[in-house]
């Protein structure tokens, strides 16, 4: 029995043969070729999820740190060439509640970032007595796990601008005292080589962490 190109089973699947060439493949597999039948299996597979990968979205909060990390290159104050954006590798507030635990929201949010072998830990926690929330967190990297990285400016910009400044101590520790939780980055300017974008992720206010 002959049989059809890999190329001809694509195109069937597809469906971009002619008719003419589409009544033979059809009639072949109406034959009983199992070897065809199955390449074409195969080739039907990818079509449906090539469909499905059209219509997937980034989420929100992805889009609005990948274009939050472009305007930052006209107003960091950091002198590098190299913007990179951390992967949020942990976010407390994503994960799915004990069973038997009622739902609240947790006082401390845990939040753990990458980039390169750069780890930045943080936790967001409301400061007693007052409506604003103290970020804190320590740069560490993870050749050199037993200390953090010191001496690292580290700026907590809104929006583009500037709210604080600092560096991180002789741990690799910072921190910010803020109130506003919305449209937050945090910029690390490491040896003048890497500038590392860490987009804090958005809440209505600093109420919703208490």
């Amino acid at each position: 029995m002959t049989h059809f190109s890999i190329d001809d089973w694509i195109d069937f699947a597809r469906q971009v043969e002619g008719s003419a060439r589409k009544s033979a493949m059809q009639k072949h597999l109406d034959e009983g070729c199992s070897t065809c039948s199955k390449t074409l299996a195969i080739w039907r597979r990818v079509v449906d999820i090539a469909k499905l990968e059209n219509t997937w979205e980034p989420p929100a909060w992805a889009i609005q740190a990948v274009q939050r990390s472009f305007a930052l290159r006209n107003v960091v104050p950091f002198p590098t060439g190299k913007l990179e954006l951390a992967r949020l590798l942990f976010d407390s507030a994503l994960q799915p509640i004990a069973a038997g635990v009622r739902g609240s929201s947790p006082v401390v949010r845990q939040l753990l970032y990458r980039s390169g072998s750069v780890c930045i830990d943080m936790r967001m926690q409301p400061k007693p007595g007052s409506d604003s929330v103290v970020l804190m967190g320590q740069l560490l990297d993870s050749t050199k796990p037993d200390h953090g990285v010191s001496g690292i400016p580290v700026s907590l910009l809104c929006l583009g601008d500037t709210v604080s400044r600092g560096q991180t101590n002789d741990v690799g520790e910072f921190d910010f005292g803020l109130t506003a939780l919305d449209h937050l980055q945090l910029v690390f300017g490491i040896e003048n080589s890497r500038t590392i974008v860490v987009p804090v992720p958005d809440g209505a206010s600093a109420r919703d962490l208490s």
